[in-house]
This record gives C-alpha cells, structure tokens and sequence, in this order.
C-alpha cells in the first residue's frame, strides 16, 4: 500500500506547474477524449494530495465538484488507485461496501467508476478516471484505453516542472 503522506510523492507534485492554464487545456481534452471513446459522461485527471483531490483535468463535471476543483481525500474514489497501485474498479457503488455511503454517491449519483494510476518519476500521483451516473460493466478494453491515456498525461506532465534552485 502507498501512503498518501509519502514525501517523495508530495516532491514530485510539489514540482509541477498544475495550475498551467495550457496544461489544464490539454488535460481537459484528453477526460473529453477518454470520456468520448468509453460512452461515460465524465472523465477526470485526479492528483491525490494528503487531504483532498485536486481535479487537473476533467470533463461532464458541474456543481459543487467543478467549483472546488476537487474532493475531500477520504470521498475520492481515485485515492483507491493510489495507494493500492492498481486499477480501481467499481461497477456499481450502491451495492459496493466501500463506497456504498459515500457522498459521492448518495447525494452526487455517481454509479460506477474506473480508474488508473497515474505514475510520474516512479510515484503514484492521482488518477485517470471514468465515471458513469448508471452502473457500468467495464471491460478490458476500456481499462487498456485509461492505462494508454494516463500513459499520455504522464508524458505531458513532464512538460510542466517548475523550475528547481
């Protein structure tokens, strides 16, 4: 299990510029891509931090969400992907006893989510998601099309490192 404390983790996205209007474009275009080629309404570039979600890219998002540009930490499916290394799948959150009653769910009517690692300098940054407001059976495939594109961002990503010294 990674932490979500982990310092060399925290280093690395100390080190990156996430708040670049050009990165955030791009990052936009990619959830719009991802959310396109899987048929799901929303699609997110998440950064874990120790206490909340920061929302770098993303598209179908509004409300609260939009507005915060993120989540509380202990809501956020993504963080699932980070400390565990793997994929997190969840085809249906009403019935999944970890995120069954999470508000995510109960009040935001997220249904079914997927999601990879997105892995920079050899650290577990966030995630490359989709989510769907009905459950969703995800297949092989679709979890080939984030890994490729959560492939993509990371490249990007190496694009907007904040000057060091």
């Amino acid at each position: 299990m990674n932490d979500l404390n982990d310092l060399a983790r925290m280093q690395v996205l100390a080190g990156l510029d996430l708040d670049n209007p050009a990165l955030r474009g791009q990052l936009d275009t990619i959830t719009e891509r991802t959310a396109a080629r899987l048929g799901l309404p929303i699609s997110l570039v998440s950064f874990v931090l120790d206490t909340s979600q920061f929302l770098g890219g993303s598209h179908g998002i509004d409300g609260w969400i939009a507005a915060a540009q993120g989540t509380p930490v202990e809501w956020s499916f993504c963080a699932n992907a980070v400390t565990s290394g793997q994929p997190y799948i969840v085809p249906d959150a009403t019935t999944d006893a970890q995120q069954s009653s999470n508000p995510l769910v109960t009040v935001d009517g997220i249904r079914s989510y997927a999601g990879v690692p997105l892995i920079l300098d050899g650290q577990i940054l966030g995630a490359h998601c989709i989510i769907g407001t009905e459950t969703h059976t995800f297949t092989d495939a679709d979890l080939a099309e984030l890994r490729d594109s959560a492939e993509e961002i990371s490249a990007l990503l190496q694009d907007y490192r904040l000057p060091t010294g």
